[in-house]
């Protein structure tokens, strides 16, 4: 390992953490246990010290996979060499092709350090052809050949699965748009996140003629958490146009309360239940236009209580796990209403499985920006139903490789005004 090399690709103060990594992996104890603290409760381990510190960098490497058990297979004979190094050029190719560099996040700059780490000790090792023609046995200094060839193969599959996912994603989203999102904007405060940092936008779905509860939201909780100027956040309604009778006095209060307020999104479909898709879309489509700065995206209906800090505190903890997500209140194994009369009947025409894919109620949902983006994107390309939930989280979801996630703190409570 070289300091002057992780420097150059780790911004600070991920340097500091290499250093610590870097005096473990020469056998410092202390610092070494120091480093395991700060990073996770991880229990002591009976092991030796380098032990210790293998199973640290493959725990880093591992980041981005399933925690299975590492084993010790001592080094590597003849016959693991070829895993070895289709285990070793698979995970390049992946950080190259994926650029996970380029997502600013701890975990990724440590997972692309601790690669480098593992990796570099083999860089300059001969090809498997090579090594077929030559009779070298000298052993490498690489933590990959600490690994038993079966933890090798389990490796290498879950990397060629997510590269295989990842190309699967690139593809659909190289397909034609069949579901063209182009209403047009009644109202549209398209400079709502234009000035200051945005680290919540709240989209918040509202039927035309729901005055007393977007006035109940702005002043309730939610926009007490949106005026706290230490909190960063935004929050916009969504509406279509109204359409009872009353159509054009309801839209003159609209108009009023748009100019007033500065908060409302309306576009010019049509505002009926059987319109919730077009809506869950425009609510994708604004938020990824309009604020592309903001971090995270939540979705609140405007009739619900949400206990906002623990929300987002889910929020900041799922995604030191994962880049992409969703969560939410998730629901699986429902089956698609069938009974015409029921106000969520769904035909087998629109949908013809007997199952719903996974998917979670539009209640309260959360998102990163880059999430809400792609699957805007993918609206645009899955053939559509009307069930907006299970459109967007389940649906859409599945094409672009996106995890449903739940979580106990993450709720909502439907309110009795």
């Amino acid at each position: 390992m070289i300091r002057g090399h992780a420097k150059s690709i780790l911004p600070f103060p991920y340097f500091a953490v290499w250093n610590r990594v870097t005096e473990a992996y020469h056998g410092r104890a202390e610092t070494m246990i120091k480093f395991k603290k700060q990073l996770s409760p991880w229990k002591e381990k009976s092991a030796t010290v380098y032990l210790a510190v293998v199973s640290l960098c493959l725990n880093a490497v591992l980041l981005f996979l399933a925690s299975d058990v590492i084993t010790y297979g001592g080094f590597f004979a003849d016959e693991g060499k070829r895993t070895l190094h289709q285990t070793k050029d698979m995970v390049a190719d992946l950080v190259h092709g994926l650029d996970l560099s380029s997502f600013d996040t701890p975990k990724s700059s440590l997972f692309h350090t601790v690669l480098e780490c593992v990796l570099d000790p083999i860089k300059n090792e001969p090809t498997v052809a090579e090594e077929e023609n030559t009779n070298s046995s000298a052993p490498s200094l690489s933590i990959l050949h600490l690994l038993s060839v079966p933890t090798l193969h389990k490796l290498n599959a879950r990397l060629q699965s997510q590269a295989e996912a990842k190309s699967s994603v690139i593809s659909f989203l190289l397909q034609p748009i069949t579901n063209e999102h182009n209403f047009q904007y009644v109202h549209n405060p398209s400079h709502a996140c234009a000035h200051g940092k945005t680290d919540v936008l709240f989209v918040v779905p509202s039927a035309p003629d729901n005055f007393d509860n977007r006035i109940k939201t702005r002043t309730g909780k939610k926009g007490e958490y949106v005026g706290h100027k230490g909190h960063n956040a935004k929050m916009v309604f969504f509406l279509g146009l109204p359409a009872s009778e009353k159509g054009a006095k309801i839209q003159t209060l609209i108009d009023i309360e748009a100019g007033l307020y500065g908060d409302i999104v309306q576009e010019t479909f049509e505002d009926v239940y059987a319109n919730i898709r077009h809506k869950s879309v425009s609510m994708l489509k604004w938020a990824s236009t309009f604020c592309q700065q903001a971090t995270y995206v939540i979705r609140t209906d405007d009739d619900v209580m949400v206990d906002i800090p623990k929300v987002y505190a889910v929020m900041r903890r799922k995604h030191q796990q994962f880049t992409d997500f969703i969560v939410g209140d998730r629901k699986d194994n429902w089956e698609p209403v069938r009974e015409t009369d029921s106000k969520y009947y769904l035909s087998e025409q629109e949908y013809a499985p007997s199952t719903l894919p996974p998917f979670a109620l539009g209640g309260l949902l959360g998102f990163p920006i880059s999430t809400v983006s792609l699957l805007y994107q993918a609206a645009l390309r899955t053939k559509p139903i009307w069930l907006d939930d299970v459109y967007i989280t389940g649906m859409c979801a599945r094409n672009v490789d996106v995890p449903l996630l739940k979580d106990k703190d993450f709720k909502f409570k439907h309110r009795e005004w």
